[in-house]
């Protein structure tokens, strides 16, 4: 058999973007304008001659299917905990079950869809307060419309060298646990020697709805004060200009995914060592003669 890549694929988008500025406020020693800015975009494959297997279309990275974005996510349809704590499914033949998904799949009708990877809205929202020499600039930006894929932390077995998810520590662990959590057991050794494929549910489980963040925040981006000096003794020097600025960065991720667990969505699975932006204070001093 000889495979080759090619261009199999049809797409088409549209978006809008909106910009509104405003001065709401405006008076001898006060004012207050505003800017805002909004986009939308919508994203549809509408031709894929290509194979679509149930691990591709469920992973974290996305992928396309006809009347969907084009990095799409989708989901193994999580059924709850059975009385052992292993976590059930419905497959490709509408059955319910622990260990008879098949990833390699290519039918693809059973699985849940989540979402677009990317955010289909984004923008930003800027406030600019002055009163007499000072000025106060607040800077929100947010995403909306995206899904996140968890990590696929879960597993039939753990070792010494891997690391629990935090989330174990609400597992079930005696029958009837069923009723009141999500999180599966760590299977016995007796279970992992004599439930065949049991590995099989535990990967299900990592890329299950259940394990599906939303993606959209809401943080202050950045927040500026500044005051500008104006007196004689500035002419008299032949100075034109003298501000004092202080911008503080990446305050407050004001909204995000309970779900998360305080992961930053903006910067989830970046790849690599890739580390979220941290807090940042700037001071300085311009000027002009």
């Amino acid at each position: 058999q000889v495979m080759k890549y090619g261009n199999v694929a049809g797409l088409k988008s549209s978006g809008v973007e909106l910009t509104l500025s405003t001065r709401n406020i405006e008076t001898k020693n006060f004012s207050w304008s505003t800017d805002f800015i909004y986009s939308h975009l919508k994203e549809e494959v509408t031709d894929l001659m290509s194979y679509k297997r149930a691990i591709d279309l469920v992973s974290g990275t996305g992928f396309g299917m006809e009347g969907y974005p084009s990095r799409s996510i989708f989901s193994f349809d999580f059924q709850g905990l059975n009385d052992e704590g292993i976590p059930q499914f419905i497959n490709e033949k509408g059955e319910q079950t622990s260990t008879g998904i098949n990833f390699q799949s290519t039918d693809p009708t059973y699985l849940k869809y989540e979402g677009s990877v990317d955010p289909t809205v984004t923008g930003g929202f800027d406030n600019q307060f002055k009163y007499k020499a000072w000025t106060l600039g607040l800077y929100f930006t947010f995403q909306a419309g995206n899904k996140l894929r968890l990590d696929p932390d879960f597993s039939a077995s753990y070792g010494d060298y891997s690391a629990m998810p935090k989330d174990l520590k609400n597992r079930w662990m005696k029958p009837g646990d069923e009723r009141y959590t999500n999180i599966p057991a760590i299977p016995s050794s007796y279970q992992y020697a004599n439930i065949e494929n049991l590995d099989v549910a535990y990967n299900a489980y990592n890329y299950s709805d259940i394990r599906v963040a939303n993606g959209g925040f809401l943080r202050l981006k950045e927040l500026t004060l500044s005051y500008d000096f104006n007196g004689e003794w500035m002419k008299a020097i032949g100075m034109n200009r003298l501000q004092l600025r202080l911008v503080a960065s990446n305050l407050w991720l004001i909204y995000a995914d309970k779900k998360l667990n305080g992961q930053d969505p903006e910067f989830f699975q970046s790849g690599g060592v890739s580390m979220p932006l941290p807090r940042q204070l700037t001071l300085s001093i311009r000027t002009s003669f």
